[in-house]
């Protein structure tokens, strides 16, 4: 028994690391093109925003933190949405109809994107959610932030504000 639960914590922190290296390899790349449909039905390409901050936010309904942290999203989405920010929720939810039930509940009023098939989130190379990814107006990835803890939106603000003045 020791055995095996020395391997699932070895297997545990070695995503934890993988994540961190996928994470800090996207640092300073350009940000992965891509077209979604919105749970309200218009499709979205990442490309068409380019000379605006964007703040993509990968998550689920499923997912508690994700769902916190939608909220304080919003906020920042409200006061920074006139400076040259864009916030996209890219719900890695399997159907759309989980998305469109989440967005309606926690009264999203940013584009929530559908990601049927998963393929943005492994181009991203999301293996945790709640995943933000900031990128800066020339479409380069610029942060990247896995998990989330209450008070993580000030962390976001101070880098979103950098980004804004650039």
């Amino acid at each position: 028994m020791k055995r095996r639960g020395a391997l699932q914590t070895l297997v545990a922190v070695m995503s934890i690391v993988v994540g961190a290296v996928a994470g800090a390899e996207l640092a300073g790349s350009e940000a992965p093109d891509f077209a979604l449909k919105s749970v309200s039905g218009e499709n979205r390409r990442l490309s068409e925003y380019r000379g605006r901050v964007v703040l993509l936010s990968f998550w689920a309904s499923w997912c508690g933190d994700c769902r916190s942290q939608l909220t304080g999203l919003a906020d920042l989405h409200g006061r920074y949405a006139g400076a040259g920010l864009e916030l996209m929720a890219v719900s890695l939810d399997t159907t759309r109809a989980q998305a469109a039930d989440a967005a309606e509940s926690l009264r999203m009023a940013y584009p929530v994107l559908h990601d049927a098939g998963g393929e943005v989130g492994r181009a991203y190379a999301v293996d945790s959610m709640p995943f933000v990814v900031l990128i800066d107006r020339d479409g380069v990835v610029r942060d990247v932030f896995e998990g989330y803890r209450r008070g993580d939106e000030e962390q976001y603000v101070v880098r979103i504000r950098e980004l804004l003045s650039e």
